[in-house]
């Protein structure tokens, strides 16, 4: 079973690959590891979510976009390498998790900050809903069961994140914001339920 990119249309996906393609050849030719990368794009993402945190949306949008291509490069130059290693693949994947934790820690701060009880119920939702799914994702692999469907895989989840944030840097939407929370939890909801059935299914076989 291949990999879904969810609600991000594949075609999208392969183009994105597709133009980061040279940039890592040429960063794995000046000796830059994936690894390095993996670190810098954390750092980026910690960044962003805090300026979030602080109410200043366009400076967040600008170190989140540069972390999620520094997220994306890694493993580019990872396969231009030789398809990287397991340890490069474990610190790549706790990174996700803490950039994940980081972005929604974020959100339920403004929400504290400005008493909105609607995002904040709406950003711990998708904070557990979103791990939740990764973590089926390991454990079903863990069995040997190929778990990928749904449509908030990671990538789609932080695309939308990405979306509301610019509405809300370019045209004051803070209910932009919100919306895109609300998707993210429902979406990763709906993709952790079915993975689960996914998985109950092929091990009832």
């Amino acid at each position: 079973m291949t990999a879904s990119h969810g609600v991000v249309p594949e075609r999208a996906a392969r183009a994105a690959r597709g133009g980061l393609a040279p940039v890592a050849r040429a960063l794995h030719g000046l000796g830059v590891s994936p690894n390095a990368v993996t670190a810098l794009g954390v750092l980026l993402t910690l960044g962003g979510a805090a300026l979030l945190a602080l109410e200043l949306p366009l400076a967040a949008l600008v170190a989140l976009l540069l972390g999620s291509l520094a997220d994306t490069l890694d493993g580019a130059i990872a396969r231009v390498s030789g398809g990287g290693t397991k340890a490069g693949a474990f610190f790549d994947s706790t990174a996700d998790r803490v950039a994940d934790a980081a972005l929604f820690a974020a959100a339920v701060w403004l929400a504290a900050a400005r008493a909105d009880t609607v995002l904040l119920a709406l950003a711990l939702l998708a904070l557990v809903a979103s791990f939740l799914v990764s973590y089926t994702r390991a454990r079903a692999e863990s069995l040997g069961i190929g778990a990928t469907v749904g449509p908030a895989p990671r990538e789609a989840r932080l695309v939308i994140l990405l979306l509301g944030i610019a509405l809300w840097a370019l045209f004051a939407l803070y209910a932009a914001f919100t919306v895109a929370v609300g998707a993210v939890a429902v979406l990763a909801t709906i993709t952790l339920l079915q993975r689960a059935t996914v998985v109950a299914r092929a091990l009832s076989r």
